[in-house]
């Protein structure tokens, strides 16, 4: 298996009605996000951020902007890295063009999200962080991918408290 690289990008994108392109992850983690992946198989966060829309969307970036990002000790499928269990992010927001043509191998579900129904995504991770849902309960509907609730947040994509933040971070590790 291949050991991490310790570096991962995020793709935000948005159409013109303020809507979230999103999926559920066909692999571990579960829950519900944008593309994202790491950048080691790629080159650059830049050229990480264009080849993983193009890979998991089948869609071409016309532009990135820099949002938000640092190291958060997520886990991923592959072993530790040199720097141990987790990744430096790099996130973006994303224009894009082309038909939506989704990877099966590691997405499903993907649809544009309003969002007030990012927000609900948002509180069931919240409800899985307090210990409302099971494991089996959150992979069979998951609500947002637990490392993304900080991100989006961070973006005004969504509202979570500081204490419910923190409760939801431990879920990464």
């Amino acid at each position: 298996m291949k050991a991490c690289d310790n570096t991962s990008v995020g793709i935000v994108i948005t159409d013109h009605q303020g809507l979230y392109l999103m999926f559920d992850r066909a692999t571990f983690p579960s829950g519900t996000a944008p593309a994202a992946g790491h950048i080691d198989d790629h080159g650059t966060a830049e050229d990480a951020a264009r080849a993983e829309v193009e890979e998991e969307l089948g869609l071409t970036v016309t532009g990135l902007t820099h949002v938000t990002g640092w190291w958060r000790g997520n886990r991923c499928r592959r072993l530790p890295g040199a720097r141990g269990t987790g990744h430096d992010w790099t996130i973006y927001q994303a224009t894009v063009t082309g038909d939506l043509t989704p990877s099966t191998r590691e997405t499903t579900n993907v649809r544009w999200i309003a969002p007030d129904a990012l927000q609900e995504l948002a509180d069931r991770t919240v409800a899985y962080a307090q210990g409302h849902l099971t494991d089996a309960e959150f992979a069979a509907a998951p609500g947002i991918e637990p490392v993304w609730m900080q991100w989006l947040a961070n973006i005004a994509a969504i509202h979570i408290s500081p204490d419910d933040l923190l409760r939801v971070d431990q879920l990464t590790r």
